[in-house]
């Protein structure tokens, strides 16, 4: 048996671009944040934005916890083994962990007749991580947790609850079996879908677990004490935190703001603290602004499978042979997944992608096989995107204008941000240059999206044969299985990467310790401090 103790240093180091900690007391500040989007719960099982992951991994400790270098330290738990060939994991929880009840929530469960839980177990664990498997919480992050014995047979409604490999003893031991050796496991018990959820209060809100502060109750360094409606969330240090990483600052306020082009510039200023910024909107950044790069984000063509004239692979293949990649030299994309995913806990390098490449004669034979198929003599497509992405989408169009001589009349239309992603959920477009991206690192997760039964699926796609090569990948995630997924959707003209692209962890000169790690929704304010 692996005896492996964790370790949690008293003082936790900042990020190198961020250490600016003067030898006055810096703590016990306000901070604030600036995001795209508000919280639609505090449910950590089902929390898909970022903000909801953000705000869940500062509110409850989950057993884990990345340090500012992304090596994992125990949280919640004391100590674990590793036994049975890498598939037992067995942990000690902390003794004294505790629950904070917002007294909108002691209210609440007085007027049911039920009471806040206390004390934080191990069967708070397991029911949790069981939450995020069952079919009906429907958890975004469930792949996370798949390998768990018998985790995707429940998933799928074919086996019981009580079959998978979790049990706990009712106090500070939990034990989790796996289906093969996976040493980015901890990884899955660091995020918000293995967070503590007391099982008695969660049956107690009847459904409404999450949704509202009275309906909530938490663990972590923080605790959600405001909401202002389309406006901004407030988390408050919370002072009867009983575990090793108790905040710094007394609050942390995420304001809303519809338009992230003035936000740089506003935390050059001192009005907002930290944000994540696209590269457009990092250009008003001052440089005393302290930042760290993301590459995440693939810009990439994708197509509307709920046009059935899209189903035609001569025609999908004909405008993408058309497209003269060479003008796309800047942070061209080799690849669906940008460097900053990772694939079984380590960085991926992505080699062995196959990559589209022009051809113009080809086109042409595609594209006049496509209008006999179609039984039409012109082709009109509409290609939508963002103000950011305007010069790739007419640089395809000047392609097709130049190189293709079927009748195909090619129109960009820009459009703001939320008209923008209303017309992908709502299928209400012909192509569109999409930020190919996830919720989560992994970069199974990014390519999860395409296959036939995603709630994610944003383009109507579906192929059985997608479908066989992905549960191959999640089964064996190696780079060569990586690589022949990204291949096989990129040979298809299903998604064709033509750019990558970074976010930008921005934080004013004035502030240290803020710290993320892996992607956007992994960022920790524990230790924040400001001049």
């Amino acid at each position: 048996m692996k005896r492996i103790l964790c370790v949690i240093s008293a003082l936790v180091l900042c990020l190198t671009s961020f250490c600016a900690c003067g030898k006055k007391d810096t703590s016990g500040r306000n901070f604030a944040a600036a995001v795209s989007s508000l919280p639609k719960t505090f449910d950590p099982q089902i929390a898909s934005e970022n903000v909801e992951k953000t705000i869940a991994l500062n509110c409850f400790d989950t057993l884990f916890r990345p340090d500012e270098n992304g090596e994992m330290q125990c949280l919640a738990a004391e100590s674990y083994t590793v036994s049975g060939g890498g598939l037992v994991y067995t942990i000690k929880i902390r003794d004294g962990l505790k629950y904070f009840a917002p007294a909108k929530a002691k209210k609440y469960a007085e007027e049911k007749g039920g009471s806040v839980p206390q004390n934080v177990t191990a069967d708070d664990f397991a029911f949790g991580i069981i939450r995020g498997i069952l079919p009906e919480t429907k958890a975004g992050d469930f792949e996370l947790l798949s390998n768990i014995k018998n985790a995707k047979a429940v998933h799928n409604g074919e086996a019981e609850a009580s079959s998978l490999g979790i049990s706990s003893d009712g106090g500070r031991t939990l034990v989790i079996t796996l289906e093969k050796p996976d040493k980015n496991f901890l990884f899955a018990l660091s995020q918000p879908i293995s967070a503590p959820c007391n099982e008695q209060f969660f049956n107690l809100t009847a459904g409404r677990y999450g949704l509202e502060q009275k309906y909530t109750v938490f663990c972590g360094a923080f605790y959600v004490s405001g909401v202002s409606a389309e406006k901004s969330v407030t988390v408050t240090k919370n002072s009867e935190y009983a575990g090793v990483k108790p905040a710094v600052p007394n609050a942390v306020t995420f304001y809303l703001n519809s338009d992230f082009s003035q936000v740089a510039s506003k935390i050059n200023k001192g009005s907002f603290d930290c944000a994540f910024v696209d590269s457009a909107s990092r250009s008003a950044a001052g440089k005393s602004v302290s930042e760290k790069v993301l590459t995440n984000i693939t810009y990439s063509l994708v197509f509307n499978f709920a046009q059935e004239r899209f189903s035609s692979l001569n025609l999908r293949k004909g405008l993408v042979s058309a497209i003269d990649f060479s003008v796309f030299t800047e942070n061209a994309a080799d690849g669906i997944a940008a460097p900053d995913y990772i694939l079984s806990g380590e960085k991926i390098s992505n080699n062995g992608v196959s990559r589209v490449k022009s051809d113009v004669s080809g086109a042409r034979r595609y594209l006049t096989d496509a209008l006999s198929e179609l039984e039409v003599s012109t082709l009109d497509i509409k290609i939508i995107c963002t103000k950011n992405t305007e010069q790739t989408a007419k640089e395809i169009i000047n392609s097709w204008q130049k190189n293709v001589g079927v009748e195909l009349n090619g129109v960009v239309s820009v459009l703001e941000q939320k008209d923008f992603n209303s017309a992908i959920a709502k299928k209400e477009f012909d192509i569109a240059v999409y930020p190919v991206f996830s919720s989560s690192p992994d970069a199974k997760s990014l390519l999860e999206p395409f296959t036939s039964a995603s709630t994610g699926n944003f383009t109507g796609y579906a192929s059985e044969e997608y479908d066989r090569i992905f549960s191959a990948l999640t089964e064996s995630p190696t780079q060569e299985n990586l690589a022949y997924a990204q291949s096989f959707l990129i040979e298809n003209a299903i998604v064709i990467p033509i750019r990558f692209d970074s976010q930008y962890f921005l934080c004013s000169k004035d502030v240290s310790g803020i710290y993320f790690v892996y992607d956007a929704s992994n960022i920790y304010f524990c230790e924040g401090r400001k001049k």
